[in-house]
This record gives C-alpha cells, sequence and structure tokens, in this order.
C-alpha cells in the first residue's frame, strides 16, 4: 500500500499535479497572446472546478468586453464566486460593483462590507476604494482619520489614486494636520503616474494661488499634460493661457487649436471664446456669421455668458438679424444665471424699442394728407 501511494505521488508529479495551477498558467499564456477562445474555455473549466483565480479572470474578460461580449451581470457573479472563497482582488471588484451598481443593484453597505474585505486581505485597490467610502461617508459613517490612515497605507503601495486622495487630505487638513507641501509632493506622485485628477489639481493650485503661491508658468505646464490626456476643461484652460499671455507669450493661433479640442467635446467656454474670436478676428479671420454660430451652440446648452453675448449679439443684430423677443430672452436667462449687466442690457432694449416703435409712428405719420 505504502509503495503504491509513492508510485501515485511520483506520477502526479511528473504528469503534472496542480492542474489548476498548469491550467490556469497555459490559460493567462493563451489570454496575453490574444487566443481569447482558449483562455475562456480553460478559464471555464478550472472555474467551473472551483478555482478562484479563473473565477477573477473570467469576471475581468465579462467586465472588459476583452474575448467576450461585455456583461457586468455575469462579470459580477463570477467576482462573487471568487470573492466568497477570499480572493481579494474579487473582492474588491465586487464591492465596487455594488457601489457603482454595476451587474447589480446599487448597496452601498453591501460595497463597504466587500471592500472591507479585500482592504483587510491587502489589495491596495480595496484600500483605495474603502477610503474613499470612508472619506464620504458612502455605505459608512464618515471617518476621514481613517480614510487618510487608508489612503497613506494604498499610497505607499503605490496607488496613483491613493496618493491623490492623501495629497488633498494634506492640502486640506482632512483627517490629517494641513500640509500643502506634502499635499503637492504626494500629488506630484500620483500625477506622474498618469493620474489625470492630480494634474488638474496641481495646475488648478498653481493657477489660483490661494494655496500655494501662483505661477502660471506651472500652472500652463500640468494644464498642459491634462490636455495631452484629452481633458476639454484643461484644453480650454491652456487656450485661455495662450489668449491672454498667461505662462507664455500670447498666441491667439495656438489658443485656437486648444479652444477647438475643447469645443468638440462640447465645452461650452470654449465654445464661446471660438464666437469671441471669430468676432474680434484673433487667430482667425473674422466672421461674425461663424461668430453667432460658435456662440449660439454655448447659449443652447445654457452657458450664461453666452446667453448675455448672444442676446446682445439680437439686440444690435450683429451678424444676425435684430430680434427683440429674442434678445430679451436671452438676457433674461442670463440674469437669473447671475450675469451681472445684463438687466441694465434689458432696460436699455427696452428703451430702445420704444424709441424704434416711435420712430416708426412718426414715420407714419408723415405721410402726406390725402
Amino acid at each position: 500500500m505504502r509503495v503504491a501511494r509513492l508510485i501515485t505521488a511520483f506520477m502526479l508529479l511528473t504528469t503534472g499535479v496542480q492542474p489548476a495551477h498548469t491550467g490556469l498558467a497555459e490559460a493567462d499564456k493563451a489570454f496575453e497572446s490574444g487566443m481569447y477562445t482558449n483562455a475562456y474555455r480553460e478559464y471555464r473549466s478550472l472555474a467551473e472546478s472551483g478555482n478562484a483565480d479563473a473565477q477573477y479572470r473570467l469576471g475581468e474578460m465579462y467586465n472588459s468586453g476583452k474575448g467576450l461580449p461585455e456583461n457586468h451581470k455575469k462579470a459580477t457573479s463570477w467576482y462573487r464566486e471568487a470573492a466568497l472563497q477570499g480572493h481579494p482582488a474579487a473582492q474588491n471588484k465586487l464591492g465596487v460593483a455594488y457601489r457603482d451598481g454595476r451587474g447589480i443593484a446599487a448597496n452601498s453597505s453591501e460595497a463597504f462590507l466587500w471592500l472591507q474585505k479585500a482592504a483587510d486581505n491587502g489589495d491596495v485597490d480595496g484600500q483605495t476604494n474603502l477610503a474613499m467610502l470612508y472619506d464620504h461617508g458612502e455605505g459608512t459613517q464618515q471617518d476621514l482619520d481613517k480614510a487618510a490612515d487608508l489612503y497613506k497605507l494604498a499610497a505607499a503601495n503605490g496607488s496613483a489614486t491613493a496618493q491623490f486622495g492623501l495629497g488633498s487630505a494634506y492640502l486640506y487638513g482632512k483627517g490629517l494636520q494641513q500640509n500643502p507641501e506634502m499635499g503637492m509632493i504626494w500629488l506630484t506622485r500620483a500625477a506622474n503616474q498618469g493620474n489625470l485628477a492630480s494634474m488638474k489639481l496641481i495646475a488648478s493650485i498653481y493657477d489660483s494661488g490661494n494655496i500655494i503661491s501662483q505661477d502660471y508658468n506651472k500652472a500652463l505646464s500640468w494644464y498642459s499634460k491634462a490636455a495631452t490626456e484629452g481633458d476639454a476643461f484643461a484644453e480650454n484652460r491652456v487656450g485661455e493661457m495662450y489668449r491672454d499671455g498667461l505662462g507664455t507669450r500670447t498666441d491667439y493661433k495656438t489658443s485656437m487649436v486648444y479652444f477647438r479640442k475643447s469645443a468638440t467635446q462640447g465645452n461650452t467656454d470654449a465654445q464661446l471664446s471660438i464666437g469671441l474670436m471669430y468676432f474680434s478676428g484673433l487667430g482667425v479671420k473674422q466672421n461674425d456669421r461663424e461668430a453667432i454660430s460658435w456662440i449660439r451652440r454655448a447659449a443652447n446648452q445654457d452657458n450664461p455668458r453666452a446667453q448675455y453675448a448672444l442676446g446682445l449679439a439680437y439686440a444690435g443684430g450683429i451678424g444676425t438679424h435684430y430680434d427683440y423677443n429674442r434678445a430679451d430672452h436671452l438676457l433674461r436667462e442670463a440674469e437669473k444665471n447671475g450675469i451681472s449687466g445684463a438687466s441694465e442690457q434689458r432696460s436699455l432694449l427696452a428703451e430702445e424699442r420704444d424709441a424704434r416703435e416711435a420712430r416708426r409712428k412718426q414715420i407714419l405719420q408723415s405721410q402726406p394728407q390725402q
């Protein structure tokens, strides 16, 4: 009997005992090579046999739509199978699914439960996501001290999102003693990993000068990095800085390039700026009709300054026909949205209308008497 057991053990070793591990490695290799059908077949077989890593990977395939039709419900189902076996990354993904209501009904309490498990099991993303729940008071009572501790833990392990959270905590004194210098250090680490939120926050801090000394050169540099990532807000601000000569020499053509990038993504401030540049002929050939076209786009999306500008255009018949009713409506909307001067312009518009009517009557009265 002992000899038989030894022979069996030897055979298992030589023929690939730990078939789950061997199969998983082969499936991973197939997936990385783009052989998704083979990878799916192997993952599925292992997952149905109870392999938590394979269950998690199946969830990832369904979640990303890579190699399979995207299906968040199936993704969450497989995440749950792995999470119930204590798989930290799956516990994090299941918690995120509950938080976002993706593939399952949103449930902040369940999100907190699973993210806590993931964090306790050392998952860095789980620690980061749990920190955000404490930070915002979602699924649990807000606790900025616990949030900061978790951000520290995950940030030290390289999470850019956690580094952003930790930098913000130091910057504004949330759960930590306020320390802008330390905040900027962590934000910069996150930004250097490509964290867009950090790039934009650093840029805005240098831009405003409210927390540290104002530096338009550094602001422009960080906005430009965020713009390279395709962020519409950053693209618009870079356009404004080139137009106004902030942190760089005035360059209307470059300004227009960035405004167009931002406007294409629906940024109404950029659309308005393009319109105003067409009005003035800065960086482009002067064209009132093109100007009105861009300003109207922004106004139709309830941009208050665009409503004001378009109202004035209708009031003066500039780039479009004179239209008292449209002018008054747009100026009224701008006034409601807090644009100073809109009320005064409405009064002037009404006076002009009355003057026009008076002149009209005078013309009619000047006709020869029969």
